[in-house]
């Protein structure tokens, strides 16, 4: 066999023969994460005083989360303005403090349950069992005017804003360093305390506990509504055609809040303040795993007009479609329209996941409401 024709047959070896079979390698350990937080216990003898300042030991004693930044992710201008958010906790509330620079601090809604964001606004959402369904939305202005409200599911998937959902218990306060309404007087900020019951935010979801357990993991984001103003025979009014700014905690990489699976993590510990250090979910690649047959299945029909059992039909990455950090999806298509997909850990000692065509994420044995 000449030089030649032992290459060309080298070539035909490795294309028909081995590349088949070759192995890609992946680490597991890079898949995306969003931002994350540890949230302290109080301690014996701690307690926070909703009054609007965050200037209780309680608070200075842990960290700040990052900046706010784009709503759109870190590609995006940055904000103009800081905001800053805190979180404490004890056997009865989830406590935020939120603080928010800002020159010039206006509010216009005055009745609870109105449409918050139409003011410069501080907002809330948690979604305790990552499920993103029956989350839960908090909306407070400068004059501590609120809106808190439930939604069965995103509005993308058909979801519906329950108003009538309350917090009977909640506490809040809103402190701001100088007048509201004056454009004639420069404000440098405001700031928001808020008492959330747990037991209020743990309402129709299928593994959350109130209160917590050291070491469980909630989804949680903030936002941030910033309209641009100006002085108007001296009033505050809006810029004709510029619309508002939306700055966020953990990206949400569209303008859309209501995407749950890209909300942060808040974690809860009972430790030391400032001693636990984030731990990601072991279960994490199952539940990137069911996120990426999602929007692969919803980017699918929007072109086809149905979803499909085949894998190789749909944009997914290799580690999803070679099973490198979890075992291969399944997915079952029911009458065109629906589908459901099933996603194993490798790890058999980690509980199976779910997805349906509503966004709805659960694991075996939890149940569904």
């Amino acid at each position: 066999m000449n030089a030649f024709t032992r290459v060309i047959y080298i070539v035909f070896v490795y294309i028909v023969v081995l590349a088949p079979f070759k192995v890609t390698s992946f680490d597991c350990d890079t898949l995306p994460t969003p931002k994350s937080y540890v949230a302290y216990q109080l301690r014996q003898g701690e307690s926070i005083q909703i009054d609007g300042k965050l200037d209780d030991k309680a608070w200075l004693d842990v960290k700040t989360t990052d900046d706010f930044i784009d709503i759109q992710g870190e590609d995006f201008p940055k904000p103009r303005l800081d905001t800053w958010v805190k979180i404490r906790w004890d056997d009865t509330y989830l406590y935020i403090g939120g603080y928010l620079q800002e020159t010039d601090v206006f509010a216009n809604q005055t009745k609870h349950d109105s449409v918050v964001f139409l003011d410069n606004d501080f907002e809330v959402f948690t979604d305790p069992d990552g499920s993103t369904h029956w989350y839960k939305e908090f909306e407070i202005n400068a004059i501590n005017t609120v809106w808190d409200l439930e939604l069965d599911k995103p509005y993308l998937n058909g979801g519906s804003a329950n108003s009538s959902f309350e917090m009977p218990s909640m506490k809040s306060a809103v402190f701001v360093d100088g007048p509201v309404n004056n454009p004639k007087i420069k404000n440098k900020y405001w700031t928001v305390e808020i008492a959330m019951p747990f037991k209020d935010l743990v309402r129709q979801t299928c593994k959350a506990t109130a209160p917590p357990k050291h070491g469980d993991q909630w989804r949680i984001n903030f936002s941030r509504v910033e309209w641009h103003v100006q002085n108007v025979d001296g009033h505050y009014e809006k810029i004709s055609g510029l619309p508002e700014d939306n700055w966020v905690w953990s990206p949400q990489h569209a303008i859309n809040m209501h995407l749950p699976e890209r909300w942060g993590i808040l974690q809860f510990s009972t430790d030391t303040v400032n001693s636990t250090k984030f731990t990601r979910d072991p279960n994490w690649p199952v539940y990137s795993s069911l996120v990426e047959v999602y929007n692969a299945q919803k980017k699918f029909f929007a072109i086809e007009g149905y979803f499909t059992e085949i894998l190789n039909q749909l944009d997914l990455p290799d580690w999803v479609t070679k099973g490198l950090c979890t075992k291969t999806p399944n997915i079952t298509v029911i009458k065109t329209y629906n589908f459901n997909a099933t996603v194993v850990p490798i790890n058999q000692s980690l509980p199976s996941g779910y997805v349906r065509d509503d966004r709805l994420i659960w694991f075996s044995g939890a149940s569904l409401f």
